[in-house]
């Protein structure tokens, strides 16, 4: 049985959909593809992708001239330009993806070597939530571009999926708008798989996490009730816990360093989008305008869910660090060597504020942020409102 769980138990396939994204979009090369292939097939679709669409976004808005055009094509500009920034964050620090892959192993080891059921299936379960958030955000992206693709085939006038520009007459050549078409569908697609690894992956960076918190947590709520155990071996569990409280630490120091700018550029696109949108939303109300309306109304939604989702993540990372905290206070000191007790007299220093994961290493991923940021939308929009 204990062999079978050591095949089974990989927390790192929390990130397995995610590992794939990167390895098609050029940031991380599969084994078995040489070096030098994979480098003309990663510039390649960079160049044509990540650069080339958002270029395409920013020369639009530099040539529209109307408020609502505007501001429709701020909202997706500002979206997309963001969303590449955090793309090209991942390839930023893929040596501490890597360093996370290697740290996992040696964690997922010691679970399997305690062999408790409950830390085990507590650690499966953070996996399974991982993965869920992201083929969350797939079916969102999914059906995303699907309605960009309907919008483009019931409208009775040549329109592009996202508006653009290219420099070509496409309204008055078929070839050529049939040509930017394919383009921008393909382009899309592309986006669309990279955003959705982008967004998702900070929920499931904060799910391995509290996925490790919490087994380290039940294992050492267990610390000296173990039956036949002498008091040198209760010791000897606390020190493999307090290693195992060290490697929980620098999961946590490396995944801070990994979402600190990425959060805060989600954070920033958030507040940017949800100004505009405002704007959009008063100036096309007053004309009546539905469908512009039902389309800001759905960018304020998702960006909105975006920060929700990360807020909600971290909240949650930070109260089972508390629990964490209060499995060395629960555990049994009293009867223990007077080593023992200094030994977790410094765990107990080291652990009594909670763990919290840092934007810009300023602002907190809690639910008390995302309360804040509401109420910041709510002044922005009140205060737009009063100047109209």
């Amino acid at each position: 049985m204990a062999v079978q769980d050591e095949i089974q138990l990989d927390t790192h396939r929390a990130l397995f959909y995610h590992w794939r994204v990167w390895e098609l979009t050029g940031l991380m090369r599969p084994p078995g593809v040489s070096r030098l292939s994979y480098l003309v097939y990663s510039i390649a679709i960079n160049l044509v992708v990540t650069l080339l669409f958002p270029l395409s976004l920013i020369a639009n808005l530099l040539f529209t001239t109307n408020l609502a055009g505007m501001c429709e094509n701020l909202t997706i500009t500002i979206t997309d330009v963001v969303a590449n920034l955090k793309f090209v964050n991942v390839y930023h620090v893929r040596k501490q993806l890597h360093e996370i892959r290697t740290l996992l192993r040696q964690m997922d080891l010691r679970a399997t070597q305690v062999g408790d059921p409950e830390e085990l299936s507590a650690l499966r379960r953070e996996v399974e939530i991982a993965q869920g958030s992201f083929l969350t955000f797939a079916r969102i992206f999914v059906f995303g571009t699907l309605l960009s693709c309907i919008r483009l085939i019931i409208r009775p006038d040549r329109e592009l999926l996202y508006p653009a520009w290219f420099g070509i007459d496409w309204r008055n050549s078929t070839r050529s708008y049939v040509l930017i078409n394919i383009y921008q569908l393909f382009a899309l697609v592309a986006q669309a798989v990279q955003n959705c690894a982008s967004d998702s992956y900070p929920p499931a960076f904060l799910c391995l996490l509290t996925g490790h918190m919490r087994a380290l947590e039940l294992r050492v709520r267990r610390i000296g009730f173990g039956p036949d155990l002498s008091k040198e071996e209760v010791y000897e569990e606390l020190i493999e816990c307090i290693r195992d409280l060290m490697r929980v630490h620098r999961l946590r120091e490396i995944i801070q360093h990994i979402l600190s700018v990425a959060c805060m550029a989600q954070f920033a696109c958030s507040a940017a989008v949800q100004c505009t949108v405002t704007m959009h939303f008063l100036y096309m109300a007053a004309d009546h305008e539905l469908t512009a309306m039902i389309i800001s109304i759905v960018f304020f939604t998702a960006v909105t869910l975006e920060v929700l989702v990360i807020c909600y993540f971290g909240d949650r990372m930070r109260t089972q660090s508390e629990a964490l905290c209060d499995a060395f206070y629960a555990c049994n000191w009293v009867e223990q060597l007077p080593k023992f007790k200094r030994a977790l007299h410094f765990t107990l220093a080291r652990t009594q504020r909670p763990s919290l994961i840092f934007a810009g290493n300023y602002i907190p991923l809690s639910l008390e942020t995302f309360e804040q940021v509401m109420r910041f939308t709510y002044s922005v929009f009140t205060l737009l409102l009063r100047a109209k």
